[in-house]
């Protein structure tokens, strides 16, 4: 039941019905030890405190990370038909931060307030935050820049998504517009001269392509704080992983299970080059695939002179192609590496088969369909070895995954 937390005594109103019923909570009577104090006035199932950006404030971190790590092992049994026994189940890796980890974030633009605002969970009933606790500081206070902003020079996005780069210390926004004209792009600019802390902006509308005014392409560190470590370049319509401390520990997670050393990696739905550029600093070459125009830009770029070798188009299309064009007993590939969207990579399983790779590791932001697709792996001759979950949403139920997979002998 939503805002209650293990060993609560609590009084909930449950619908009358034959069928699942779903509680609502009234009254914590008494607090369970996992309970915390919550440290928001918008987290709660009180009247106008039900933002919907949180699910599990109220809840002592160790107790977040045991949850999600049962909900995946369970996930894994019944979609999947992994039993915990046939494989490692390596220990969760926590955020480094539970709260304030957000370079990115999504909004809706309240056009009367003239503010950015999340909905309450489970509707579109406006709430306009005074802070945030997920977001990066930086972050946070653009949001609280950008909405004032955009009511001056007259744009009403149907939905703003901020980047913020700690490296640079500015942000970069995509708004999603009703349509896109010359007249969208004379406010836009309007709206960066009024915004320095803005560096660009993406126009688009459904159906329609993109406008860009000013410079959104940020750079981010891969290991934040320690611009050392190497940059990754970034834009607010491009998909990145808005926990980059987390992200951090989910590249390190996946390229130790993958051990690439030596070999050449057939990088699947690469996107805008989050494993890439890491992988190929340890492995013999890389084959990275993406789909995405713009993602693909940024992958490219981060990539410069490194053994890296990209295909425009569909990841599973052009692998069962590069299988096509084997003729030799020997694998192609010594490995392979993906992270597909959250539908995740249906028929995977054939094609893994088909070019012979010996070992594959599977990210994934959905445990259902990681679990659908390490099935239809193990149906054709891969083992699922060791997986790996890496908290990268803390408050919340979401999580990643990592998993090993290896051909049977």
């Amino acid at each position: 039941m939503p805002f209650t937390a293990p060993g609560d005594r609590v009084l909930a109103e449950v619908p009358e019905g034959s069928g699942p019923a779903h509680g609502v909570l009234l009254e914590v009577l008494e607090e369970g030890p996992e309970r915390k104090s919550v440290p928001c006035p918008h987290f709660g199932p009180a009247e106008g405190a039900r933002c919907g950006g949180c699910e599990w404030l109220h809840l002592v971190y160790p107790a977040q990370l045991a949850a999600k790590e049962r909900a995946l092992v369970e996930t894994l049994r019944r979609v999947g038909r992994l039993e915990s026994g046939r494989y490692q189940l390596a220990p969760i890796l926590p955020s480094p931060s539970p709260l304030r980890y957000r370079a990115r974030a999504k909004f809706h633009h309240d056009r009367e307030a003239g503010r950015l605002v999340f909905f309450e969970r489970r509707s579109h009933r406006k709430v306009a935050v005074m802070s945030c606790l997920l977001l990066e500081p930086g972050l946070d206070a653009l949001r609280e820049a950008v909405g004032p902003a955009l009511t001056a020079v007259r744009l009403f996005p149907r939905e703003v998504t901020l980047e913020w780069s700690a490296h640079e210390g500015r942000g970069a926004a995509h708004l999603l517009l009703p349509s896109v004209s010359g007249a969208a792009g004379d406010r836009a600019a309007e709206l960066l001269a009024a915004l320095p802390s803005l560096r660009g902006v993406v126009l688009s509308a459904e159906g329609a392509g993109s406008l860009v005014r000013g410079d959104p392409v940020l750079l981010q560190a891969r290991r934040p704080g320690e611009a050392g470590t190497g940059l990754q370049r970034s834009r607010p319509d491009v998909f990145l992983q808005a926990n980059r401390a987390g992200n951090a520990l989910l590249v390190e997670a996946a390229l130790g299970l993958l051990r690439p050393e030596g070999e050449e990696v057939l990088e699947l739905y690469c996107g805008a080059g989050n494993f890439t550029l890491p992988l190929s600093a340890r492995a013999k070459g890389v084959h990275a695939v993406e789909e995405q125009g713009p993602a693909l830009e940024l992958a490219r770029a981060d990539a410069g002179g490194r053994a890296v070798r990209f295909y425009a188009g569909d990841a599973l299309a052009i692998a069962r192609a590069l299988a096509r064009e084997g003729g030799t007993p020997w694998p192609r590939f010594g490995a392979a590496l993906l992270d597909p969207p959250r539908q995740g990579a249906r028929g995977l399983g054939p094609v893994l088969r088909d070019l012979g790779v010996p070992r594959a590791v599977y990210v994934s932001c959905d445990p259902a369909t990681l679990a659908r697709d390490l099935r239809a792996c193990a149906e054709v001759g891969y083992r699922v070895r060791v997986v790996q979950a890496v908290d990268m949403f803390p408050e919340t139920h979401h999580l990643e995954a990592v998993a090993l997979l290896e051909r049977r002998l």
